[in-house]
């Protein structure tokens, strides 16, 4: 049991270590979970569209309820979140983390390694 817990463990600091650092949106890949930073050029009920200083992505972000991103052009921000499969490049955003220290968690996201929003992210 000792073993089993312990693994758990590494994998969970693995884990979160691996995602500290901050990806390059070309650089994006799956199915990892991914930080991405940039700033927001577009808005959209669904999400908004990032730019960092390798490209743009579309960065899907549905809050519960039907609630507005509160987000502005132009702001920096930083996600959490994983790339979706497919032709067209959109991000799952779980959780937006704007400049203020503000955090946005998003609604419904994919399923990988979900127990880590719960807490913030830095």
């Amino acid at each position: 049991m000792k073993t089993k817990v312990l693994s758990l463990s590494a994998l969970v600091v693995l884990t979160m270590s691996g995602c500290a650092g901050t990806t390059p949106i070309k650089n994006l890949a799956l199915p990892p979970v991914s930080t991405i930073e940039g700033a927001v050029t577009q808005l959209d009920a669904n999400g908004f569209t990032l730019l960092d200083d390798s490209g743009s992505i579309f960065v899907r972000a549905k809050l519960p309820d039907n609630k507005k991103l509160n987000l502005s052009l132009d702001e920096k921000v930083k996600v959490y979140g994983n790339l979706q499969s497919g032709q067209e490049k959109i991000f799952d955003g779980y959780v937006i983390r704007k400049a203020t220290g503000e955090q946005i968690i998003a609604s419904n996201p994919t399923p990988h390694f979900g127990f880590i929003i719960q807490s913030s992210f830095k």
